[in-house]
């Protein structure tokens, strides 16, 4: 039976195949290793969740459910391939193939397809962004891409994942007049006050995690304490909140608060 341990050690592992198979989407072979890792393990993690009880179940489903499940969310962003049960890379589809013509369900690679220009932007190329938690622009790491257009990158700077951009996305304009003041209803000024208040700690977190002398790697076999800086494969880098017998509570400037298992 498949155990917790194997798990998340798969998890490790198909991670890796995801975030190397978004830097070279134009490799046909690792998208394709990516796609059949996210559904084996899927599988495994079904058939585990199905062996367990109601109470080991719902542990589980907080801590590698959600791993699992953002891991599939990555895989959805990468290129679309067709069916890949089954298949083989130079299976034919129908009609004759032309020559120096590759092809595979869904999909077909030509060897005279065309070639990115040297400097036209591509997953694993470096370009300017905007950044929210930085609050200003930083060189960022393309991860996907819309046509010929960058859609998301992650930044060198806070490790952040977001949708690709030049300008904020929003101005911030002057303070509320009183009269416009007036109209709002105190529920509304807390609210707006406490949504303030939490970006600019966001901000600010993820101004510290940057200038951070000292990163560690995430490991889960390693031992952290609190105020420890570290850089998770999936969500960046992170300040420790809390350490927990087996895992630890992280904030992430792009990502909140999240909860990692420790073996």
């Amino acid at each position: 039976m498949t155990t917790i341990d194997e798990i998340t050690a798969e998890i490790r592992e198909v991670a890796l195949l995801v975030h190397t198979a978004q830097e070279q989407a134009d490799d046909r072979d690792r998208v394709v290793a990516a796609y059949q890792g996210v559904e084996r393990l899927s599988e495994r993690y079904r058939d585990l969740c199905a062996a367990l009880s109601e109470g080991e179940k719902l542990r589980v489903e907080r801590t590698l459910g959600r791993r699992v499940t953002d891991l599939r969310r990555l895989a959805s962003l990468l290129p679309r391939i067709g069916v890949l049960a089954g298949s083989t890379p130079d299976r034919q589809i129908s009609g004759p193939s032309v020559a120096g013509e590759r092809r595979i369900t869904g999909v077909s690679w030509r060897n005279d397809a065309p070639k990115p220009r040297p400097n036209a932007p591509h997953v694993g190329g470096e370009i300017e962004s905007w950044c929210g938690p930085c609050d200003r622009m930083t060189t960022h790491r393309i991860v996907a891409m819309v046509a010929s257009g960058p859609k998301q990158v992650v930044c060198d700077a806070c490790g952040g994942r977001h949708n690709y951009r030049t300008t904020p996305t929003r101005k911030v304009g002057p303070e509320p007049t009183a009269s416009a003041t007036r109209h709002a209803s105190p529920q509304e000024v807390e609210a707006s006050r406490k949504a303030e208040q939490k970006a600019e700690e966001l901000r600010a977190l993820a101004r510290e995690v940057a200038a951070a002398p000292e990163v560690k790697h995430f490991d889960p076999k390693e031992r952290y304490r609190p105020g420890d800086v570290i850089s998770h494969p999936e969500y960046g880098r992170g300040k420790v909140e809390t350490v927990l017998r087996a895992s630890l509570l992280v904030r992430f400037p792009n990502g909140g608060m999240k909860s990692l298992m420790l073996m």
